[in-house]
């Protein structure tokens, strides 16, 4: 995503000129860097969401961009001590395959999954996973009923995983911890989560 490559570069008049839909990609991935390395940041996020989404306050838009290069830079310094890849998650991979779903869904779905699947590994609690998956409602990106086979995204997820990856994981909110690939059947569960039984559908 362009803007998130340039992030150094913004500015609240940058910020102001973003087309909406790129807007929106940068605040799923600030509350993906929020989430994953700074409570405070995804805290002061979920405090200022209306100010963020209606651009009014330019104090706001400062304060954003300050920490959001903060943690950016944070971000960047760990994962490359540790050798994972920043911003291309596997769950984020997963959904841009499918070629379904916009840059900010992919970003937002990922998140989801990632939440979903540390909730499942009983490494955060069901509200942690609840309180990152509903921060991302007002920003009317997709987080659940995907209109996609469950199975597809495994799949998709299997062909590009190996058996000694490791991933990202949240260990409690502002906090990732490398661990292993989750157990294959959680991912399915996951994946579950976010789409919807078609069968299901059609009778209702």
């Amino acid at each position: 995503m362009k803007t998130i490559d340039n992030i150094k570069e913004l500015n609240v008049n940058k910020i102001k000129e973003l087309d909406p839909k790129e807007y929106i990609c940068l605040l799923s991935h600030a509350l993906r860097l929020g989430a994953l390395y700074k409570a405070k940041f995804f805290m002061w996020l979920h405090n200022a969401n209306y100010e963020l989404i209606s651009l009014d306050d330019d104090e706001t838009i400062e304060h954003f961009i300050k920490e959001l290069l903060a943690v950016h830079k944070k971000a960047l310094t760990e994962t490359e001590d540790s050798g994972l890849d920043f911003l291309d998650n596997v769950f984020y991979l997963v959904f841009k395959e499918t070629s379904l779903f916009t840059e900010a869904d992919c970003i937002s779905l990922s998140l989801v999954m990632l939440a979903f699947v540390s909730y499942k590994a009983d490494l955060i609690s069901n509200e942690e996973y609840l309180e990152i998956r509903d921060l991302l409602v007002p920003y009317k990106v997709m987080i659940s009923q995907c209109k996609v086979k469950s199975d597809n995204l495994f799949k998709a997820y299997s062909k590009m995983v190996g058996k000694d990856d490791k991933v990202l994981l949240l260990s409690k909110l502002g906090k990732g911890i490398e661990s292993a690939l989750p157990d294959a059947e959680l991912v399915k569960e996951g994946f579950k989560e976010i789409t919807y039984d078609e069968k299901s559908w059609e009778s209702a």
